[in-house]
């Protein structure tokens, strides 16, 4: 049996909103909307956190942002998980190897969002720079960070995206029931995600899902660069880092593959 409290679920669940970029600084009234709650038991809640530094309340413009208390927790929250600690050190070396921004993605509810970066040297000037907002959520049904996770699901969860409706992101994103499915099994095959424009115009991003012991996708790597700087001979590379380095972070896992998974790596992966 599940036990639950709904005020502690009630908190949880206003720090996640506030942590998303759209909502990071939003009022009593929005919040309680957005959460589906009434204004007094919200405002109790947002109280508590308030007193806690957990959150933070301006009284010029009357609305709530994460709390300055959060920035070392967050931080030594980081320093305590040993495979978020392992995975930051792969990103800081596939960003050195493809000389592009790095980043982990993690999947909250259905928002893939970003939860660490890494930058290459800063004499290495093969790439412009793409800036990433660490809690910035991206949608699950447009680009390769949400491909990665989707993947992965049963097929019936691609249905129930699918019943919802395919949102354009841009006149890039796939939209077509028929395209999305193929392209979720294409990533199960390849092990890997490509996306380009589908989320930002002009952008590419490179995906391969991080695997736990049970098999579940746990965390995304994902190099992002401009479309226009790439070509396939790049673009190869750039596959074969990411590939490669959730791989080795899988494997940390405990993840075994499952039969003809092991072939994978041996796959042109550009194809």
């Amino acid at each position: 049996m599940e036990y639950a409290v709904p005020s502690v679920e009630l908190a949880a669940r206003a720090l996640k909103l506030l942590s998303r970029h759209k909502y990071r600084s939003t009022s009593l009234k929005d919040i309680a909307r957005r959460l589906d709650a009434s204004p007094t038991t919200c405002l109790r809640v947002l109280r508590t956190l308030e007193r806690e530094d957990f959150v933070r309340y301006d009284q010029e413009t009357r609305k709530y942002s994460l709390g300055p208390y959060l920035i070392p927790l967050g931080n030594r929250a980081a320093e305590l998980n040993d495979a978020f600690a392992r995975a930051s050190v792969e990103i800081k070396r596939v960003a050195v190897q493809t000389g592009l921004t790095t980043v982990l993605v993690q999947r909250w509810d259905d928002r893939p969002v970003y939860i660490a970066s890494a930058e290459p040297p800063t004499d290495d000037i093969r790439f412009s720079r793409l800036g990433i907002s660490i809690g910035q959520a991206t949608p699950l049904t447009a680009g390769a960070h949400g491909r990665c996770f989707l993947a992965y699901d049963d097929e019936s969860e691609w249905r129930r995206h699918l019943a919802a409706g395919l949102r354009p992101m841009t006149p890039a994103t796939i939209t077509d029931p028929d395209q999305f499915i193929e392209t979720l099994r294409a990533v199960r095959r390849r092990g890997y995600a490509i996306s380009d424009g589908e989320f930002h115009r002009g952008t590419t991003a490179v995906d391969a899902p991080i695997f736990g012991k049970t098999g579940q996708v746990e965390l995304v790597i994902s190099c992002v660069c401009i479309t226009s700087q790439l070509d396939e001979r790049l673009l190869t590379g750039i596959v074969d880092a990411v590939r490669a380095s959730a791989r080795r972070l899988s494997e940390w896992n405990g993840y075994t593959p499952r039969a003809g998974e092991e072939t994978l790596a041996e796959v042109s992966p550009i194809s």
